[in-house]
């Protein structure tokens, strides 16, 4: 039997990127009360603050959810490991850092795929009201915001020799590519105040603690929504084996990401018919597009051997108390730097309407355990990733595993459904061979016999390609928003057929980006609070 909790206005189920600016924003109101709800704990022990250390929380269990996918029958089924965060803070948490806004044709073709209120001139306000980037003096950036965006402290000795070999390669140098024009290679911006990690968290709730209204109820994780009739009026949690119910007087809010949200949507009786009742679960409202229409930024990653040291090397023997002591009295270093050092938007091909393509520098490589965690070689080492902006795949889903909702999502990825993704790609790879092998770079490339050189043709490009290639760990789309009959979500974040429900996370994203989404699902977040407030 479980046990009434508690009664507040609001509940925001998921303390993630989009719910934590859901939350902040809406307790904003003395007169609303409002609940963040989340599976997680809050971060005792500090690591996740500390930039470098996401090599250490990503796929660690304390931090990491570490899902998997099935199969994949368009990549030689593989199966991949997936990071998602297990703190307060989400994926925001354990991320890369990296602070991308997409581009303006992104959002205007949102609108235009029948998601009225969210083009660029729509959202840009939201982006500047949650953004404090240092250099925003112009009218395309924020400097006022609740979430810190910086420029590194650090840069490692190799980032200007690769970026000169990207201009040598025809992608241009972008001072800011969340300015007026993405295309180009720039200074990695990362979500880092003064050398600390800021999740989404740390700007919009731990500064806001002290608010009456506000409440965070960590270490429940989400069973089921309660409804009355159409109506959403709670959530079932459960927390160390105990049930318990949470009532919400005016609304719930779903912000558990794009494999938890349609799971929680399915649990409670949202979803495809026929596989809600294959699982014994009750049609509340027939929606067979929950958990479809999956995509993500699939890519590969090229391992080079230089002769500069790299975080590789940094992070053994006594190099390790020699920086992090750097950190601890300056906030500067390489512990204080996002994942990366520079991102490129670019074509994969002249002809192709808009960059295609997101290159990024690695200042290092790592192998994986059996259990996902990541092995850092003690070499001298870079990676560059190479990812897809638009993938054109959109046959991933998410679906129940089972009716325990404890249970992981069953992730099933497509990857390469569309063979033009896999095409892409490979064009990817040979411009990266490209920029590896110009001499401002190359010169210092000792080794770089882990991708093929070109010499055996396409054929063999395709295939390491389809061997290598991974989803970047970027899911949306899995609840999409629009005003088609088949979209689950309006674009409203309401769910379509019930009341008092919203979604607000990425799974609403009718199509993908350009670049990396923490930026984009907090901005969701923003306008969540924006349209919920205009409904209470």
């Amino acid at each position: 039997m479980a046990v009434e909790e508690g009664v507040f206005d609001i509940i925001v189920v998921g303390a993630g990127s989009a719910g934590c600016v859901v939350a902040g924003r809406l307790s904003e109101n003395p007169a609303l009360s409002v609940a963040l709800v989340d599976a997680g704990g809050k971060d005792h022990t500090r690591i996740t603050r500390i930039p470098a250390a996401v090599l250490r929380t990503m796929g660690h269990p304390r931090y990491d959810w570490r899902f998997k996918t099935e199969p994949d029958p368009t990549r030689n089924n593989r199966v991949d490991q997936i990071a998602r965060g297990r703190v307060l803070g989400g994926s925001s948490a354990i991320n890369g850092l990296i602070f991308v806004r997409g581009t303006k044709q992104d959002f205007d073709e949102w609108e235009a795929l029948g998601n009225k209120g969210w083009s660029w001139q729509d959202v840009l306000p939201l982006f500047r009201r949650m953004e404090n980037f240092e250099s925003s003096a112009n009218d395309s950036r924020g400097g006022l915001g609740s979430q810190p965006v910086s420029l590194p402290s650090y840069k490692h000795g190799l980032t200007d020799a690769f970026i000169a070999s990207a201009a040598a390669a025809g992608i241009p140098y972008n001072s800011d590519y969340n300015g007026p024009s993405q295309e180009g290679i720039g200074i990695v911006q990362g979500i880092i105040r003064r050398g600390v990690r800021v999740s989404a968290f740390d700007a919009y709730i731990a500064p806001n603690l002290k608010r009456s209204n506000l409440h965070v109820l960590p270490h429940r994780r989400a069973a089921s929504i309660l409804f009355e009739g159409r109506k959403a009026v709670g959530i079932e949690v459960e927390k160390a084996g105990t049930r318990s119910i949470i009532r919400a007087r005016r609304g719930v809010v779903v912000s558990l990401g794009s494999f938890n949200s349609p799971q929680l949507l399915m649990l409670s009786g949202i979803g495809d018919p026929t596989e809600l009742s294959a699982h014994g679960i009750s049609v509340r409202q027939s929606a067979p597009r929950v958990g479809k229409d999956l995509r993500d930024h699939t890519g590969f990653r090229l391992v080079v051997e230089v002769d500069t040291p790299t975080a590789n090397n940094q992070a053994h023997g006594i190099n390790v108390p020699r920086y992090l002591t750097q950190w601890l009295l300056s906030g500067k270093g390489p512990v204080g730097a996002a994942s990366a050092e520079a991102v490129a938007f670019f074509r994969s091909r002249p002809e192709v309407e808009r960059p295609d393509l997101q290159l990024t520098l690695f200042p290092y490589a790592s192998d994986f355990s059996a259990d996902g965690r990541a092995l850092l070689p003690n070499r001298a080492m870079t990676s560059i990733g190479i990812n897809l902006n638009y993938p054109k795949s959109h046959a991933s889903r998410v679906e129940l595993r089972s009716a325990d909702p404890f249970s992981p999502p069953k992730i099933s990825y497509r990857l390469f459904d569309d063979e033009d993704d896999l095409e892409s790609l490979t064009d990817g790879l040979a411009i990266a061979r490209n920029i590896i092998a110009h001499n401002d770079y190359g010169r210092h490339v000792i080794d770089r016999s882990s991708y093929p050189d070109g010499k055996a043709g396409r054929d063999a490009d395709r295939d390491f390609v389809r061997a290598n290639s991974r989803g970047f760990m970027h899911p949306v789309g899995s609840c999409r928003m629009g005003d088609d009959a088949a979209a689950p979500v309006a674009p409203s974040l309401e769910v379509k057929g019930m009341e008092n429900l919203w979604v607000a996370d990425a799974s609403v994203f009718p199509n993908h980006i350009s670049g990396n989404i923490n930026a984009t699902v907090m901005m969701i977040g923003e306008k969540a609070a924006e349209l919920i407030r205009g409904k209470l």
